[in-house]
């Protein structure tokens, strides 16, 4: 017999068996970030969106869908985390030899889902294709443990979101990856396996 009768938490929406409120510290970021999420993430338990939102309350998510179409205003002065072949390495912006970028964005936007489902929404969208793309290639490898990824180089969205303000806007993310470890060791003790995508 299947039984649905856990608790949640009314704050960080977990089972109150893997409740990480007493792990959250709300940080003041100095710039609007947008997830366009794929919609097989929205009620993935182990999705790290989740966690984004509950230390940066102004993280906006979208659910990409068939009919969507993405606003102007969304994209201006923006700049987008994705490895295309046209990304510029985001740590050349903090060399001063660098004009890649001369003034801070003002908007950050990453993808959220697997690779072939990010690829998807990246090539839903050439819009995205028109604003500065930014990729990682002194990033440390992801701590993201309890979720299988199809390539070496794979780190989860909180994990991207955290290395992209700590390098462009020098902020101190140490409350996120406190967050993701803390979630994941919850899962590690209490949560049932869950497969993945």
């Amino acid at each position: 017999m299947n039984k649905s009768s856990r608790r949640y938490c009314t704050q960080c929406h977990y089972p109150q068996t893997t409740c990480i409120c007493e792990h959250i510290t709300v940080l003041n970021c100095p710039v609007q970030i947008t997830v366009l999420q794929d919609s097989s993430e929205v009620n993935h338990a182990k999705n790290t969106v989740r966690l984004l939102q509950l230390a940066i309350p102004t993280t906006q998510v979208i659910v990409v869908n068939e009919g969507m179409i993405l606003s102007e205003a969304m994209l201006d002065d923006a700049v987008i985390i994705y490895p295309c072949d046209h990304a510029s390495p985001l740590e050349l912006r903090t060399s001063q030899a660098s004009d890649k970028l001369p003034q801070l964005p003002k908007h950050i936007i990453l993808l959220d889902g697997s690779w072939r489902k990010t690829h998807k929404i990246w090539m839903q969208y050439p819009q995205l294709h028109a604003i500065p793309a930014l990729t990682f290639t002194q990033a440390a490898a992801t701590q993201y443990r309890i979720r299988k990824a199809n390539k070496p180089n794979s780190m989860s969205t909180l994990e991207a979101c955290a290395y992209t303000l700590e390098q462009l806007y020098d902020m101190d993310c140490n409350a996120l990856h406190q967050l993701l470890a803390a979630m994941q060791g919850h899962w590690e003790r209490f949560a049932l396996p869950i497969a993945d995508d």
